[in-house]
């Protein structure tokens, strides 16, 4: 069978100041999740096509016109939740142009809100959660001739109603997935953030699913709570894959927990160790796992940056999401990294539920303690699905559940004694007052080697100004 798996485009017919800054914070690194999809249909012999629309700035009529090119047999949509509108105009686009072609839809968007597929005739099917062997199975049936509604892990409509089949275990031996088939997709295209940028080619890499944590924001029906690692063995041969077959010399560890114990830290160190290959990396943390002595062997073996998601400079803040983080534990990694040479990178929220202008300060004057290298602040958008999603209602008001208007940069949720104005303003003073300091020039100054790193601070001056001075788009 051909089968043609879509990223949906991220263009919006009214396109707001920040969404360059989006775009490009989003959709610098491949979509793995469809790689991975890709690489188990194509050892069923399958033919796979994936269409990365952003990287392409390809509009749902442009997808419309690949389809009568491609033919597909069948045809598999992602979507996050604030691009599912441009996942529903994709297959609307798809099904006109090529009528009776089987369509589903899968990603995070599709695991907060199941009953999507009863108001989106556009889709026949979904899958849920890890979609690798569902959508195989999906494929087997279609081409057998037979029906998929009661393939694990598949959801259908039957009259009105949503029909689940049964559910699919997660995966709990991620060893036995194929390497991701990244040959399907432009590698030379993704470019990372300025800040971001370290040595070029930049890929991404997933060794891990799932993250055990409680943080009441975070949406985590795809993967599951479940923390679950590939070897460190299978993690350095894909690095081997990505240096010795794509040319790649950096890499992002983009799992959301790299290192859920300092045990599977030193398993990690130990096989970079064994079989060494030249690329540098960088990856996300828990703070309170880290120490000055795995940080030294993290920066031995090719690490230049660590981010950490302190979230919030509020200790009652951190207790009422369930950060579970104490203010010493990340203070003392942070230190700790900056002292053998890492850059540090920390995650910051403005409008959590319970924030105040004195809590939103907190986080500022926390950040501008800290020797950090950079920040990423959003404004905290309640997802479908999150426990927070429940709870907004009692800690302030939610504006809008028209998901084409989430960006996580403008805001949808307003607590309690703020207004929407004053919260975007207290985001773009964040960045302000973080980003403007004497001292933080001088540490990023320590890091400019060559001319590209002065060219990668002049490409970012443009982003930085759209969330630090330009005004909230006016909300009409």
């Amino acid at each position: 069978m051909k089968i043609w798996l879509i990223n949906p485009p991220v263009l919006r017919k009214q396109p707001s100041r920040i969404e360059a800054v989006v775009t490009g914070m989003f959709f610098n690194s491949p979509p793995l999740g469809l790689c991975y999809l890709a690489a188990v249909l194509e050892g069923d012999g399958h033919r796979v096509i994936i269409t990365d629309s952003p990287v392409y700035r390809m509009t749902a009529a442009d997808l419309a016109s690949e389809a009568r090119r491609l033919m597909p047999d069948l045809v598999g949509i992602t979507a996050t939740t604030p691009y599912f509108d441009q996942a529903a105009e994709t297959a609307r686009a798809v099904r006109t142009a090529l009528p009776g072609i089987p369509i589903g839809i899968g990603g995070p968007h599709f695991n907060a809100d199941p009953e999507l597929l009863l108001r989106h005739h556009e889709f026949d099917f979904a899958v849920a959660h890890e979609g690798e062997y569902t959508l195989q199975e999906v494929v087997q049936n279609i081409e057998a001739g037979r029906g998929y509604e009661d393939v694990p892990g598949v959801a259908t409509r039957q009259g009105d109603e949503l029909y689940w089949a049964e559910p699919r275990p997660y995966i709990e031996d991620l060893t036995e997935l194929p390497l991701p088939a990244r040959h399907l997709i432009p590698m030379d295209s993704y470019r990372p953030l300025p800040n971001d940028q370290h040595r070029l080619p930049k890929a991404a890499m997933i060794s891990s699913r799932g993250c055990p944590y409680r943080c009441i924001f975070c949406a985590k029906q795809t993967f599951g709570p479940a923390h679950r690692t590939n070897s460190p063995q299978r993690a350095i041969e894909e690095m081997h894959e990505l240096h010795d077959r794509y040319g790649m010399r950096d890499v992002a560890f983009v799992d959301s927990l790299f290192t859920p114990t300092k045990q599977r830290v030193r398993d990690m160190m130990a096989a970079m160790e064994a079989n060494p290959v030249d690329m540098t990396w960088s990856c996300s943390c828990r703070a309170e796992v880290l120490d000055e002595e795995l940080l030294e062997r993290m920066k031995a073996n090719g690490c230049w940056k660590i981010r950490i998601a302190i979230e919030s400079g509020n200790a009652e803040i951190r207790k009422l999401i369930k950060k579970g983080l104490r203010q010493d534990q990340f203070a003392d990694t942070v230190h700790a990294a900056d002292k053998v040479g890492l850059q540090v990178k920390s995650f910051f929220m403005v409008g959590h539920i319970g924030d105040t202008e004195e809590t939103i300060e907190d986080s500022i004057q926390l950040a501008c303690s800290l020797p950090l290298t950079d920040v990423t602040v959003q404004i905290n958008t309640p997802l479908m699905g999150t426990p927070q999603y429940d709870m907004c209602g009692d800690y302030g008001t939610l504006r809008t559940e028209d998901t084409s208007q989430y960006s996580f940069f403008e805001p949808v949720f307003t607590p309690h004694g703020l207004t929407e104005e004053r919260l975007a303003e207290l985001h773009k003073s964040f960045y302000r007052r973080f980003y403007l300091r004497p001292s933080l020039v001088r540490r990023r100054a320590k890091h400019i080697r060559t001319v590209s790193d002065v060219t990668n601070y002049l490409r970012a001056i443009p982003l930085a100004a759209n969330v630090m001075f330009d005004s909230m788009k006016d909300k009409g």
